[in-house]
């Protein structure tokens, strides 16, 4: 493929390249984020799904980095968030693996991760 030199002295030139600079942030962003959905859930003994809520202030453990707003049922909205983010990561996945190239020639040849 040839690669495309997109200047940002035009509108939607500057538009295009926010765009791929922005899905290639994302796809950086996903990665790091399914990293640390399995650094947390790596020999967690707890309830399943409680390492991504946020424990109660009564509980007294630290809170967690992923923020979820726990409901009565414990693990419950961290399990759902897991489930969320895992079938998100496999439909990024697959797209990314088919836009890929075409991104690359967007980004003026060079794909910046």
């Amino acid at each position: 493929m040839t690669t495309i030199v997109i200047s940002n002295s035009y509108p939607y030139g500057q538009m295009t390249n926010q765009t791929m600079g922005k899905l290639i942030a994302m796809h950086s962003t996903m990665q790091r984020l399914n990293d640390a959905i399995a650094t947390a859930s790596a020999g967690y003994e707890g309830e399943p799904g409680t390492q991504f809520e946020i424990p109660s202030a009564i509980g007294g453990a630290p809170p967690t980095l992923f923020g979820v707003q726990p409901s009565a049922t414990p693990g419950e909205q961290g399990t759902d968030y897991r489930y969320a983010m895992d079938a998100l990561a496999t439909q990024w996945a697959t797209f990314w693996a088919a836009a890929e190239p075409f991104i690359e020639q967007l980004d003026n040849g060079t794909l910046s991760i």
